[in-house]
């Protein structure tokens, strides 16, 4: 019975409710595309260790700071392991999709663990002094293979006195989680540092695992404490807690999201009340005649209420259909980059089903009470 009702005033304007359909599925659209990039925008991707403490030079992030500094963090109580990376790249726009080299400690896989390699090619690594391990994917994408040479300029002289360096690709690397940073190549330290003629001695970021995540923030403290009145002023924090004070850097990113997706949804609520008022009060005689007929006051406000979800489901329905299938395009747009970046969890589900909801109840109540409270005389009199 509902269902006759509810497809007759759908059919009754075919051009608005497809309009009001497709302006409610570009809302969730939107919904759904900030959502499933939110991690990226927060700086909170799952995955991220609290364990693992970040230290790098405070006012330059892509900066060097000396080589003692990872001495003092070895040094200090609660510290487990600690390892270094130096970024070699003299662009590092560039780099990030044609492959970001960074020297890198001995030990970097038993500190940074989900970066991993074969036994044989971290072996075959420590065996030839400018060999380096390529990112998996990275070589998918360029077609390198074991024995190939790789050419790059740095930020600091090779003994030759150019900025040229070569390498030699004995291996390859894995991460567990963010594709992304298998757009690296990972090159030995020591090589670097022995054949560089400038910065010598000098570490880009120093990577340290503590005893426990509770342990972090106090340590964090200390080490940015011990530099803070020196040159080398360190900036220090849990990498998950880092990663999003440095996207916080930009502005209030959640904040921003939130705002959009509020100004969206207030109009997509507007529009729905204004069609929903609009078509009942276009079937004001309609409503009287099927009230005459024996139709109940609470049928007809059911059947208003319904409408209204109908309308806002669908186009949610269809929204969140097409962010679905937007999203392997952006990740393959990425080169496959934002691979473990992208993604819709079930609480985004969740809140658009509420969201729905809520939007559906409060557009079409007072359409559906004054279909509840139409008087079947005034009405046929007026029509």
């Amino acid at each position: 019975m509902y269902w006759v009702l509810i497809k007759a005033s759908l059919f009754r304007k075919k051009i608005r409710t497809f309009l009001t359909i497709a302006s409610i599925s570009i809302a969730f659209l939107l919904f759904g595309l900030l959502n499933s990039m939110s991690a990226i925008f927060t700086g909170s991707m799952q995955g991220m260790a609290a364990d693992i403490i970040m230290v790098m030079p405070k006012y330059n992030m892509l900066g060097t700071q000396p080589y003692s500094n990872v001495e003092y963090v070895r040094s200090l109580e609660g510290v487990e392991k600690v390892t270094h990376m130096t970024m070699l790249a003299s662009d590092p726009l560039s780099s990030m999709f044609d492959g970001m080299i960074f020297a890198a400690d001995g030990n970097l896989f038993d500190v940074y663990t989900r970066f991993q390699a074969t036994e044989e090619h971290k072996e075959a690594m420590l065996q030839r002094p400018d060999g380096v391990l390529v990112g998996r994917l990275l070589a998918d994408q360029k077609g390198f293979k074991i024995g190939d040479k790789i050419r790059t300029k740095a930020t600091f002289k090779h003994e030759d006195g150019t900025f040229n360096w070569e390498f030699e690709v004995v291996g390859f690397y894995t991460v567990e989680q963010f594709t992304g940073d298998e757009m690296g190549i990972i090159s030995n330290y020591k090589y670097i540092d022995d054949s560089r003629m400038t910065m010598k001695g000098t570490t880009g970021y120093i990577i340290a695992k503590v005893l426990s995540p509770e342990l972090a923030n106090s340590i964090s403290i200390k080490i940015d404490k011990n530099f803070e009145n020196s040159d080398r002023a360190t900036r220090s924090g849990p990498e998950n807690q880092l990663a999003m004070e440095m996207v916080g850097e930009f502005g209030d990113i959640e904040l921003i999201m939130n705002l959009i997706l509020s100004a969206v949804f207030f109009t997509i609520l507007l529009v729905t009340g204004n069609t929903m008022s609009q078509a009942v009060r276009e079937r004001t005689a309609d409503l009287a005649v099927l009230k005459s007929i024996g139709y109940g006051d609470f049928q007809l406000f059911v059947s208003v209420m319904l409408e209204a979800f109908i309308i806002i489901f669908s186009g949610l329905i269809l929204g969140l259909g097409i962010t679905l299938l937007m999203i392997p395009l952006i990740v393959a747009a990425s080169q496959d980059m934002l691979q473990d970046a992208i993604y819709l969890t079930s609480s985004a589900f969740t809140t658009a089903f509420l969201i729905g909801v809520l939007v559906s109840f409060v557009s079409s109540f007072m359409p559906a009470r004054q279909a509840l409270k139409l008087k079947v005389v005034d009405a046929l009199a007026k029509g």
